[in-house]
C-alpha cells in the first residue's frame, strides 16, 4: 500500500539523517525520486528478469529500494548520475 510505501521511506531517511557517510558525502545521496524514477523503469517488461533477480537476491533488508538507493548512490559518485 502507498501507506506503507511511505512509511518505509520515512524510516529510510531517519535511517540516514544520522549515518555517517552520508553526513561526510550528502552530494551522492539520491532523492526519493531518482530511486522511484530507477524502480519505474525496472518495472517495464524489458527488464523483468532484473527486477526479479534485484528483489529475491540482491535486496537489502529485503528492499529493493534500498538497494536502488545504494546503486542510485554509487553512480552519482561514479560521475554516471
Amino acid at each position: 500500500s502507498s501507506r506503507t510505501r511511505s512509511c518505509a521511506q520515512d524510516c529510510a531517511r531517519i535511517m540516514l539523517a544520522d549515518d555517517p557517510i552520508v553526513l561526510k558525502f550528502p552530494q551522492y545521496l539520491p532523492s526519493d525520486n531518482e530511486v522511484e524514477l530507477a524502480y519505474t523503469s525496472l518495472q517495464k517488461p524489458e527488464h523483468k528478469e532484473l527486477l526479479e533477480i534485484l528483489c529475491e537476491t540482491i535486496a537489502i533488508g529485503s528492499c529493493p529500494k534500498a538497494s536502488l538507493r545504494r546503486f542510485c548512490w554509487q553512480a552519482r559518485q561514479d560521475g554516471k548520475l
